[in-house]
């Protein structure tokens, strides 16, 4: 009986972490999508930047 209670507090104690390590994915996944975007909106500005500076010179 000691066992199987041991055995059950350590099945739940193991699958609280893979909850929290799935939570950390997903903090994770959007911190990159946050970053794309990021990417993506200085790509645009720099293009803007090269166009102006391409027009002045």
């Amino acid at each position: 009986m000691k066992q199987e209670d041991s055995e059950k507090r350590l099945i739940e104690k193991q699958e609280r972490y893979i909850r929290v390590l799935e939570e950390q994915l997903d903090v994770c996944r959007e911190q990159i999508k946050a970053q794309e975007l990021l990417i993506e909106k200085q790509n645009q500005a720099l293009a803007l930047f090269a166009g102006a500076l391409s027009k002045e010179g």
